[in-house]
């Protein structure tokens, strides 16, 4: 709001957003992190994506190779309460890190304000604090074993002398950010990263520390500035993060096998509906793991959709989806711009970059990126991931910014909030806010607060397990989403399973 009110446009509010997370959001994201921005000009009719996720490291300038069996990696265990589920940390977990390069791209070919006047928010939210509240204050308790397991991270994230994490209605300050932001605002920015930051960090997770980051990785690492992959899809142009990503592929395909479904006159949270749901995601997942390009083998996909709405859900495979804990900000400023960025460090790998306060990712550490093991991307390579933050394009006017956190969750909720306003007119509220389904390897998960006899029919779609969630739940994602219409009307929608919020200046 400070950036916008003093005449920044959209990339310029979602730059400073971002930055600002370090202190409102220190557990869900961080700047040693990777995300991908879809940005609308309105003066060009013009949407390009700026792709800075992760590369894997370990590129070397000679033949000499690290040895990957004595690298810093190891797992932990995080309680959910009905589950627990394993992680993997250490410096051998950090992929090459790219948030402040890409964020930094972005601002410098889209922005309007000084970097400077755009990091001040930030600077004035990390020196003054921020009290937690609950949602965090949840996701630091949850994420205790990585936030403890170094010194600094126990300096950073504990208080008093019996050094308890912090919780609800603690003020959290990180004072150290603030020198970094402000020295990569005074000058060059990339100079600054790669000799002080990047230094600090081959340091820490270079192949002397356990790690597997070179200088190569650094230096050979670009941000890219990608065309979006576009479709058409009941009056409206869509535009999402293409390949080497894979959410954007698999929205794309579920909306499109939606709309030949014709999903629009189907009950919506009726049983028939799930099933048109479910059956999709089905087909996405199914099209994903055989490797089935969607423009080659389009007509193979609506084939087994239609065999599939005949018969039981059966099982279905897992698809690798990516870190859960991730950010999403989603901003449309008076002009039209619109910017849609989302943003994750995994869960961190535990280790602060020394003096600074930013902890490093663990995305080499996140299983389902790895089907076929850990550390076997090819060094260099860029990271797939399930991201997909969206600009729609209505053939109205209207322009909708949106996106989501929620590893691979992010491809049904996303699918599912836009075909809500699509294709079923939805106020932007109503279709973040409405309960959703997850179908994978199976498994039918489901929000029943709006299903009749509490979901208990769901039963009739012949999942081999379903899973009842009787009030909205983090599991399914986090949509955030605004709308300008054609006559200048502002909306949005923070979703409330991530403790979203929206705010119009």
């Amino acid at each position: 709001m400070q950036i916008l009110r003093a005449g920044g446009n959209a990339v310029d509010a979602a730059v400073a957003a971002c930055f600002a997370t370090s202190a409102s959001e220190p557990v869900l994201t961080s700047l040693a992190g990777a995300g991908a921005m879809t940005v609308h000009l309105a003066d060009r009719r013009d949407v390009t994506v700026c792709d800075f996720f992760a590369n894997a490291p370990g590129l070397q300038p000679s033949s000499a190779t690290p040895n990957k069996d004595i690298i810093d990696f190891f797992d932990v265990e995080l309680d959910f309460g009905p589950t627990r589920q394993r992680f993997h940390i250490g410096a051998g977990a950090a992929a090459v890190p790219a948030a402040i390069p890409g964020l930094c791209s972005a601002h410098e070919r889209w922005g309007r304000m000084p970097l400077a006047e755009v990091l001040q928010p930030a600077c004035q939210l990390l020196r003054e604090g921020v009290k937690i509240g609950p949602f965090q204050a949840y996701a630091i308790q949850l994420l205790r074993p990585i936030l403890t397991v170094s010194t600094a991270g126990k300096d950073q994230f504990c208080t008093g002398r019996e050094r308890q994490l912090v919780g609800e209605g603690d003020l959290y300050r990180l004072p150290a950010l603030v020198t970094v932001l402000e020295d990569l605002a005074r000058g060059d920015w990339r100079r600054y990263y790669r000799q002080t930051l990047g230094e600090q960090m081959l340091a820490q997770f270079g192949p002397d520390a356990g790690g597997l980051l070179t200088a190569a990785d650094l230096d050979s690492y670009q941000v890219h500035f990608r065309e979006p992959l576009e479709i058409h899809c009941r009056g409206a142009r869509i535009f999402t993060n293409p390949k080497p990503a894979t959410g954007g592929q698999m929205v794309a395909l579920m909306l499109r096998l939606l709309d030949a479904a014709d999903i629009s006159t189907v009950e919506p949270r009726s049983l028939q509906h799930m099933r048109v749901l479910a059956s999709v995601m089905r087909v996405a997942d199914t099209a994903r793991k055989r490797g089935w390009a969607m423009e080659q083998q389009w007509q193979r996909c609506l084939d087994c959709l239609r065999a599939l709405l005949d018969a039981p859900l059966g099982a279905g495979p897992a698809i690798d989806g990516g870190p859960a804990s991730t950010t999403h900000i989603s901003v449309i400023d008076a002009d039209g711009n619109a910017a849609a960025v989302t943003f994750s460090f995994g869960e961190g790998n535990g280790n602060i970059i020394d003096g600074t306060g930013i902890m490093m990712n663990n995305l080499m550490g996140e299983e389902d990126l790895f089907p076929n093991g850990f550390h076997t991307a090819p060094a260099g390579s860029r990271l797939s991931t399930m991201m997909a933050p969206t600009i729609v394009i209505a053939d109205s006017g209207d322009i909708l910014a949106l996106g989501s956190g929620g590893a691979n969750r992010i491809r049904t909720a996303l699918t599912q909030v836009m075909t809500n306003v699509l294709c079923h007119d939805y106020n932007v509220e109503h279709a973040v806010c409405a309960g959703r389904i997850h179908f994978e390897a199976g498994v039918l998960n489901a929000e029943t607060y709006e299903l009749n006899n509490a979901g208990a029919d769901l039963d009739q779609l012949g999942a081999e397990q379903t899973v009842r969630f009787d009030r909205p739940n983090l599991f399914f994602g986090g949509v955030h989403l605004v709308r300008r219409c054609a006559n200048g009307h502002l909306e949005g929608a923070g979703d409330p399973r991530r403790d979203g919020a929206c705010l119009i200046v």
